[in-house]
């Protein structure tokens, strides 16, 4: 699993990639009502509020040629509150990922 911050402070918007797969999430600070509830992936107590697991796939218009920054987005989870879309054949990806993440960001460091 690969994980950028895109902002310098633990928590926010995180993205990285799964095996083929890029994500992207909002992970609070502290657990919040309407985030994933990470032992059941519903809607609950959880530090995520969004997510969204895809894969851009570059098409090709004619001929076979592929032309730069046509791509097509195929979305496998989208949580913004609530499902979206969660796909029965990718939820062990995203039980992974939610629980990774959960972890990550309740660590806290003594000094």
């Amino acid at each position: 699993m690969k994980v950028e911050k895109s902002r310098k402070n633990r928590y926010g918007y995180i993205k990285g990639e799964i095996n083929d797969y890029s994500w992207f999430a909002l992970v609070h600070r502290k657990d919040v009502e309407y985030g994933i509830d990470p032992k059941t992936l519903k809607k609950g107590n959880g530090k995520i509020t969004r997510l969204c697991v895809y894969k851009d796939i570059p098409i090709s218009l004619e001929n076979n040629v592929k032309y730069d920054g046509v791509i097509k987005r195929y979305i496998f989870a989208n949580y913004k509150r609530e499902w979206d879309v969660l796909s029965p054949d990718h939820k062990y990806i995203v039980k992974n990922l939610v629980e990774y993440l959960e972890r990550r960001y309740s660590i806290k460091l003594v000094k």
